[in-house]
Order: C-alpha cells, then structure tokens, then sequence
C-alpha cells in the first residue's frame, strides 16, 4: 500500500508528460503564425464555461479604469482612480512625431544569463514610417527621438513568429490603434525575441524552450524600458509567451529576481507603467505574492487581463510541465488568487472576451476586433 501511494505521484507525473508529448505539444507545434488575409475565420465557442470568473466584465467591453494604488499595503484610504483624460492632443506635442513607430529586437543578443560568450548585450532598433519606409537606427537614437511626457506602448509578441511575421503585424497593429485613439499622441515600440526556432526539434522541449526564452527576454525590455524617458508613462502589452516578457520585465522593475539574477539598470522611480495582457500564457497563480512574478503589480499603476476561455491553444497549457496550473488567459484570477493579491487586487481589471474570439489565440485577432482594441487603447493613451 504504501509502494502504491508513492508511485500514483509519478504515475500521473507520466501521464501528463506522454500526453503531451503526443497531444498538446503538436497542437500548440502547429500553431504558427496565422495567414494574414481579409478573410476572417469563423469559431464556435463552446456552451460550457471552464469556471465561474470573479469580477470578470462579460457584456461590455467600456473602459472603467482601475484603481491605481501609490502607497503599499499599509494603506487604507480609498485609492485615487486613474484619470481617463489624455495627456495632450496631438496638435500640443511639440516634436511629437504621430506617423512613426519603432522595431526593438534581441535576436542577435545574447539568450542565456549563464552564457559569457554567447553573443552581445545590445538591442538592434528600426525606426519606421508610416509609409513602410525603415531605418535602422540605435537605442541612443530612439531615446532622443521619443517625445518626453507623452505615453509609450511596448508590445511584446508571443512564440512563432518570425521576425518578418512581427514586422507585419507591428504595421498592421500601429494603423489599427492610431485609428482607435484618435487624437491622443502614442509612441509604439514593437519588441521582438528569437521566438521562432525551432531549437531542438523536439516540439516538446522547444515549447519549453521558448517559455524559459521569454522569460529571460524580460531583460532586454528592462533595458528598452530603461532608455525611455523617465517622464514618458508606459504601458507593456504582452500577448501568450510575451506576456512573459513583459511580466519578467516588471519583475524586474520591482527590484525582483529572475532566473536567479537581477536588473542592473534604471527603471525610473518616478515613471508610470500599466501592463496589459492578451491570450497570457502564464499560471494564473503566478502573480501573487512568492510566486514566479510576485513583484511586478508592485510597480505597476493597474493591469488589464483579457480572458479567453475558450482559446484552444491554450486548452493544453496545464500539460506542457508537470503540476502546471491553468492559464490565466482561460481561468482568469480566481478568488483565491484575489484574496492573496491583497491591496494589488485592486488595481487588476479583467475583461472576457469569449464571445467576441471564441477559439482564436493570435494577436492579429485581438487587433482586428474594434471593441477589444476599443478596451485595450484608453490604458494606453489615457494618463
């Protein structure tokens, strides 16, 4: 009996493992970058709910800001609401430049903390108009060409996809959201990581692979975020493994440890930042206090979570590691994850967009839905 005790551990230890190695990892293996055309494919969500959602917003998607907290958890007065005015139009932003926005990539950088030879530490930036037109350029450039006092976005992008794909859908997202913020002044930085591989391949362990590389990647955009003016807020947008990039960053900024290291860098102590997270591929439990990102709400002013439940990609997230917790893109915060946030609860807003995506995970479809862009551009551009 008690040989039999011990071995139903390991024994669902093997299970979760060969199913994934035989059912999720192809799945999410296949789930490359999606073809860009003007046709849009239908989904049909399922009937059945995964979990009763706390506090998720199901029938409008209406910017309500959250509550941004300023002090730490000894405070208990009523905190003070982030303010849904802009910071200028665009008109009042003197070398304020609307019709550009910037490529940032660590592909050529070094990938591992524990590498000393395995490539530099330095960030390769294109400066792109609106037409098209590129222009490679360089983080001391991008610095001084950045508008002080007016808002930036750095997106992050999630695994498969290739530098040409992110190109793409960085053109395509800049157009999409200009239009959706009217005339509030935005700067855009579209960061990229070397998420295409494949490294080994087994999919399995690239799948691995990818998740432990963007995570790591959470330094390079601690160092982009680092070169941004101090006086510019900003907001990081993470979509499936980016949101790892983002969180890691976060972490970072907080004074926290990743993969055992710390950032050496400046943040900015003064400077305001929101996150922003679609299709998260995270464990849901992962932001509270101990966990993998306990940190990163504490230098954060409010975060907007996107839920899909019915993302099918991310159907097999609890497979890809042993005692893998849901994602928090399909589960959302629980309530128990709610009680141990603490004061950090408040300044998180979940949004579920089931009905609007049904089975879609990539970013594309995020974008190209009016009433999701419509949720996600005032933690943007209102400040």
């Amino acid at each position: 009996m008690v040989f039999l005790n011990r071995s139903i551990p390991y024994l669902y230890f093997c299970i979760r493992v060969l199913f994934f190695a035989t059912v999720a990892s192809p799945v999410l293996a296949q789930a490359s970058e999606p073809t860009l055309s003007n046709s849009s494919v239908q989904y049909s969500p399922t009937t059945e709910s995964e979990q009763s959602l706390l506090e998720v917003e199901d029938d409008s998607l209406e910017f309500v800001p959250p509550a941004a907290l300023s002090s730490g958890p000894e405070s208990e007065t009523e905190p003070e609401r982030v303010s849904t005015t802009h910071v200028h139009d665009d008109d009042d932003v003197a070398g304020y430049e609307h019709q550009q926005y910037w490529l940032v990539s660590s592909r050529r950088a070094v990938q591992t903390i524990h590498s000393k030879n395995s490539g530099p530490w330095h960030l390769d930036v294109h400066r792109v108009e609106a037409s098209g037109a590129s222009q490679t350029s360089n983080v001391n450039l991008l610095k001084s060409q950045l508008t002080p006092g007016v808002p930036v976005c750095v997106f992050s992008h999630g695994s498969f996809v290739t530098w040409e794909s992110n190109a793409r859908q960085a053109c395509q997202a800049f157009q999409r959201i200009r239009r959706a913020s009217g005339d509030a002044p935005l700067q855009m930085v579209f960061f990229s990581w070397p998420s295409d591989g494949p490294y080994t391949f087994v999919p399995q362990l690239d799948v691995s692979v990818r998740g432990k590389r963007a995570e790591f990647n959470g330094f390079h955009l601690a160092t982009l975020i680092s070169c941004v003016p101090e006086s510019c807020p900003v907001t990081v947008v993470g979509h499936s493994h980016g949101t790892r990039v983002t969180l890691s960053a976060m972490q970072l900024a907080a004074g926290g440890t990743v993969q055992g290291h710390t950032f050496t860098g400046a943040i900015g102590t003064e400077r305001r930042m929101r996150i922003v997270l679609a299709a998260g591929a995270i464990d849901h439990n992962w932001l509270n206090p101990g966990q993998r990102y306990g940190l990163a709400l504490n230098r954060a002013e409010c975060l907007l979570n996107l839920i899909n439940q019915n993302d099918l990609p991310l159907a097999f997230y609890p497979f890809h590691r042993p005692f893998a917790r849901r994602s928090i893109a399909r589960a959302g915060l629980t309530s128990r994850d709610t009680a141990t946030l603490g004061y950090n609860a408040a300044k998180i807003r979940q949004v579920d967009v089931t009905n609007r995506l049904g089975g879609a995970h990539y970013w594309p479809d995020y974008y190209d839905d009016a009433q999701i862009l419509a949720t996600i551009v005032p933690y943007l551009v209102s400040y």
